[in-house]
């Protein structure tokens, strides 16, 4: 009962809540989009990136900088693969990042100016807070760029079987030995 006890409190973690937005408004270019053939893009960031906004659990990031990793992808909304983690930061001991997963759309319109749009999801961490699920957009208009994580969700990466469920299974698991051991002794 105690090992399940113990499982029900280190399972409980809470997930993160709250917006982030970064921009290249300090870069004068905020990337480049390489045409690589065959209806593939790759997008280079003029790094770094700075935080321009946060509120929630990101409360006190403004003006962090980071790196993005390129974004390889298909006109009309494939990511050729995961960028693990797509973006890093530490502020007061704290780290941040964003795993991109996949994206639903990529759209790029070559004019005066260009413009690019890439929706998707991902993977928001946060330490001491749970790995939860996270929709994000990035848009780049000429030189201008700004990647937002959108909204946090609820639905958490898949993780271990809860805390409850363990100490469920231990208060039944000492029902049946109390069971057992009463049958045992009313047969004696």
């Amino acid at each position: 009962m105690v090992v399940a006890a113990g499982f029900a409190l280190s399972a409980q973690a809470t997930q993160i809540n709250g917006t982030i937005g970064f921009t290249s408004a300090a870069n004068p270019s905020g990337g480049s989009l390489v045409n690589n053939g065959g209806g593939s893009f790759t997008l280079n960031f003029s790094n770094p990136m700075t935080v321009n906004f946060g509120n929630g659990d990101y409360t006190g990031t403004v003006g962090a900088t980071t790196n993005f990793a390129s974004i390889t992808f298909t006109n009309g909304g494939g990511l050729t693969t995961p960028n693990v983690p797509e973006w890093t930061f530490t502020v007061n001991n704290i780290t941040y990042s964003f795993d991109l997963m996949s994206l639903s759309t990529a759209t790029f319109h070559n004019g005066n100016p260009s413009a690019l749009t890439l929706m998707g999801d991902g993977i928001a961490h946060i330490t001491g807070f749970e790995d939860t699920h996270a929709n994000f957009a990035l848009e780049a208009t000429g030189h201008h760029l700004t990647f937002d994580i959108l909204q946090p969700s609820n639905t958490a990466v898949p993780a271990p079987d809860g805390g409850s469920t363990v100490a469920l299974l231990g208060i039944a698991l000492v029902a049946v030995q109390a069971l057992r051991r009463k049958l045992s002794f009313s047969k004696v």
